[in-house]
């Protein structure tokens, strides 16, 4: 696939920069340049094919904490502003995290865990949905 080759090659020292910014002394990822290029750039030519300027396109990553969401989802973010050309908003479900304030409310009177984030409960659904609901639009 001589377009992917193409792609790493334009996106490969912007990814890998952003990859070693992410790695401790003693935390590296290991086979950077296998990931990009037979994981993340096939993805990004699939999203960019499902993608319009028109209405936004959603797509969604799922995991438990410390998966590496956060990263995967930036490296996509470089690949597909900077090969693709495309506009790309990134967010996080700890952007709709409820406020300390009424997570310490929901820990007095329901459960001393609520008071922590990334617990089931103490993020604001409604905030979420209404997010969605007006980016659709």
């Amino acid at each position: 696939m001589q377009q992917a080759s193409i792609c790493f090659n334009k996106v490969k020292k912007d990814c890998l920069r952003f990859i070693k910014s992410q790695e401790t002394s003693t935390e590296k990822f290991k086979g950077k340049e296998k990931m990009l290029k037979s994981f993340l750039i096939p993805i990004c030519f699939w999203i960019a094919k499902k993608a319009n300027n028109k209405k936004p396109y959603f797509v969604g990553l799922a995991g438990g904490q410390g998966t590496g969401k956060t990263t995967i989802s930036s490296i996509i973010k470089i690949i597909l502003e900077r090969y693709f050309k495309l506009k790309v908003f990134k967010i996080s479900i700890d952007d709709f995290y409820k406020t300390r304030k009424e997570r310490l409310n929901l820990s007095k009177k329901v459960h001393p865990m609520l008071m922590t984030r990334g617990v089931p409960g103490t993020h604001d659904v409604q905030i979420m949905l209404n997010f969605f609901k007006k980016s659709k639009e």
